[in-house]
């Protein structure tokens, strides 16, 4: 047996120290003045084989500071899960609205001898009853002799108070209540079946924001701001659980207690990306509570400004979305302000009001709207290779000029640049639909991809303020008719997502059931558009923080692999720029292919408030895409598996329309980058582009789908080739000897395309009769 004596903590302390199958609790007495041969006898009745010893030490009068009132300390040595201790503790006492488990890291026996005494005091100051797990650090830390140890502080009180509480405790941990279960949604269900059973799961469903926190940050306080959300939030407390043979559906499991995790990285330590990456290939164990991870990563700090923190946040798709997270940044906020205190209880309504909603929704009228919706006739092509592995993102942006321009002009036609976004990809779908057929006429064709509605349409009090996983991806289809207008396809698409705000609790794979015959067509692409929850308090917060010498930017999503092969999502960035990320799986699509699709979908959405309000879908695809691919992945790649195509990359547009073309041809071997500075002092009116070919040996076939589109208008085209590329730039030329070919200009060695454009524009005839 052990024992000590704490010199310098004015408690009581009973200790046992063999181990014993059942806590060691004394019998049953009041509290007061402890008798040592009572307490003898009471340890010696519990643990009857264990050498007992004690020594009672009370405070000193003498001693300075104030006098503790005396309590009741018992060592509880089969140290419980904290879950079920927390639920054991609140039976006990359920009336203290003080926290009644402390989890606490000393080191040393003064540390030790400091934390008890602080436990006296939180018990002087009301609470009936309060614990404390600790984890004593010893030399080496880490090391085989750390141990935990559990103490459970009793407050004085009437004669038998300290036996009943002890009584109830034994009885509570014997017998620990069964956990509250929630049902899981439909789509809950449906992310949890992508990815249970996939160790190779490549953080899907994995979702991160970030931002940079700007002034002092203490991680202590930071993390108890976080405890205090947690124990305010029920979502945050929950876990998954299921069947180990993997029959029946998941369930939802509410623990009584959950930690945050937050580690915190030094300057240099790791790399930004890096951490990304290796956070969201990290995942979750999903059996377990909080589901919401905290990475702090310390920024250099600039010469003329305070510290800087790049803070980020990772959590799980199937228990919350990104509309989630952000409420719950505003509560963390009023924690941290607070000192890590956040008042008052439990948000209401929870998941646990969201489940009953739900299971109180009838299906029939759900069944009968998307049973009526028809299926799209085009969707984006894939090229699907088994060499290719892993996840793949691209970036392109807006600036914040070209953001306020999009949405200026979507609200002129009463729709937002959500609709935009979806607008630009539906372009994109139905220019790779009749990509197959260039010398047809254009004929209407029904497109067919997902957009992502809040799931918070329902009439649920208060659901806008509700945490969890609502965020739900839809299948949308809508006909693009080759004679309409920009803005009539944004009409159509707002009043067609306008018709799914009935049903945004309804999941992707019931609308697949509900489908005609039972078996709707899956889109395999996602346009999603992330909205921040604003707030009357986000204000109030920017203020309080800042006079704390705290700015906090808005937080940035990192983007998310879904179980879509490509997901197009936007968001603005603190300057107010459109910033365009596209996520994909390489396994079904070329990362140069996504690349692509990104780069048109950024082209068009800056190029749609430039254009005549009454031109066609077709002319609008012409004048903005012309000479760029088709985004026809399934027939790109070479049987090798390499790149064949050609790419067309617009330096320059043209400043009137009909004014041309003039393509340059990079000199052999030059890199990707070639011609930078042509682009800046370019005088128009010309379009400039630089044809950039897969490979050194790729053909001259390989123009043909880039140059074809451009050589079947009237407008005039001008092929530039650099020394070493005149007999390649011959050979292209031929490519239009059946219609329209190009004019081939042979340049110098010195020589600057910037000086061609006049000279280009005065010739009446580019072409000339080839042999």
């Amino acid at each position: 047996m052990t024992n000590r004596q704490f010199s310098s903590a004015p408690v009581t302390l009973l200790v046992a120290g063999a181990p014993a199958p059942a806590p060691c609790l004394p019998a049953p007495r009041p509290p007061g003045p402890l008798d040592p041969a009572a307490v003898r006898a009471a340890l010696a009745r519990t643990a009857p084989r264990a050498r007992v010893q004690v020594r009672v030490h009370r405070a000193v009068a003498e001693r300075p500071g104030p006098r503790l009132p005396e309590f009741l300390l018992v060592e509880l040595h089969r140290v419980h899960r904290p879950e079920v201790l927390r639920t054991a503790l609140r039976a006990v006492a359920p009336a203290s609205a003080a926290d009644l488990l402390w989890r606490r890291t000393v080191t040393g026996p003064a540390a030790l001898d400091g934390l008890l005494a602080e436990l006296g005091r939180s018990l002087a100051a009301g609470a009936p009853l309060r614990a404390v797990l600790v984890t004593e650090l010893r030399e080496p830390p880490g090391g085989p002799r750390d141990r935990r140890r559990l103490f459970v502080g009793i407050a004085p009180g009437p004669p038998g108070h300290a036996a009943r509480l002890l009584a109830e405790l034994r009885e509570a941990l014997a017998h620990p209540p069964e956990p509250v279960t929630v049902p899981t949604s439909a789509l809950q269900r449906e992310l949890l079946r992508d990815v249970l059973g996939r160790p190779d799961h490549g953080g899907r469903h994995i979702e991160q924001l970030s931002w940079n926190w700007h002034g002092p940050l203490d991680t202590e306080r930071f993390t108890a701001a976080w405890q205090a959300v947690f124990d305010h939030e029920t979502v945050l407390r929950a876990a998954f659980d299921w069947a180990p043979d993997g029959s029946g559906e998941p369930w939802t499991v509410l623990h009584e207690r959950a930690v945050p995790e937050v580690t915190r990285h030094p300057h240099g330590s790791v790399g930004w990306d890096q951490l990304l990456a290796a956070d969201r290939l990290r995942g979750f164990d999903l059996r377990r509570p909080a589901l919401l991870r905290a990475t702090l990563l310390d920024a250099p700090q600039p010469a003329d400004e305070g510290p800087v923190t790049r803070v980020l946040l990772t959590y799980h798709h199937a228990m919350l979305d990104g509309w989630s997270v952000r409420l719950l940044l505003q509560s963390f906020y009023r924690a941290y302000l607070g000192g890590g205190v956040l008042p008052g209880g439990e948000r209401r309504p929870d998941l646990r009001d969201h489940a009953r909603w739900l299971a109180a929704q009838p299906t029939d009228a759900a069944e009968q709207f998307w049973s009526t919706r028809p299926d799209p006739a085009a969707l984006l092509p894939l090229a699907p290779d088994p060499r290719r592995r892993g996840s793949g993102r691209a970036r392109r942006r807006l600036s914040p000029y070209e953001a306020v321009r999009l949405r200026g002009w979507a609200a002129a036609w009463g729709a937002g640049e959500s609709t935009a976004l979806q607008a630009a990809w539906a372009l994109l779908l139905y220019r790779a639909a009749l990509s197959d057929r260039p010398r047809r006429p254009a004929r209407p064709v029904r497109v067919g991809f997902a957009v992502t509605v809040s799931g918070r349409g329902i009439p649920l009090e208060s659901v806008d303020r509700l945490p969890g996983a609502l965020r739900t991806p839809l299948p949308i289809s809508v006909r693009v008719h080759p004679g309409a207008t920009v803005p009539q396809l944004l009409g159509t698409l707002r009043d067609t997502v306008l018709d799914l705000s009935s049903y945004e609790w309804v999941s992707p794979g019931q609308v697949e059931r509900f489908g005609p015959g039972g078996r709707g067509r899956r889109p395999n692409s996602l346009v999603v558009l992330e909205h921040q929850p604003m707030t009357a308090h986000q204000l109030r917060l920017e203020t309080d923080l800042a006079a704390h010498g705290i700015h906090v930017e808005s937080p940035v999503p990192a983007g998310t692999l879904t179980s879509y092969p490509i997901t197009l999502a936007a968001h603005y960035d603190a300057t107010g720029g459109l910033v365009l990320t596209a996520t994909h799986d390489r396994a079904l699509l070329a990362d140069q292919d996504a690349a692509e699709l990104l780069s048109q979908s950024a082209h068009l959405l800056r190029s749609f408030p430039d254009l005549p309000s009454g031109l066609s879908t077709t002319e609008v695809l012409r004048s903005t895409l012309a000479g760029q691919p088709a985004p026809r992945p399934g027939a790109a790649a070479s049987p090798d598996g390499g790149p064949s195509t050609v790419r067309l990359d617009v330096l320059c547009r043209a400043t009137r329309p009909g004014a041309g073309w003039v393509l340059l041809l990079p000199p052999p071997g030059a890199p990707h980058t070639g011609y930078p500075g042509t682009a800046r002092t370019w005088p128009g009116p010309q379009a400039l582009g630089v044809l950039r070919p897969g490979t050194e040996d790729t053909p001259p076939g390989a123009y043909r789908p880039v140059l074809g589109p451009l050589l079947a208008t009237d407008a005039p085209v001008a092929l530039l080739a650099p020394p070493g590329r005149g007999l390649t730039a011959y050979e292209i030329a031929r490519l239009g000897a059946g219609g329209r070919p190009p004019l081939v200009v042979l340049l110098a060695a010195d020589a600057d395309p910037a000086a061609l454009a006049a000279p280009l524009e005065e010739v009446d005839r580019w072409a000339v009769p080839l042999d």
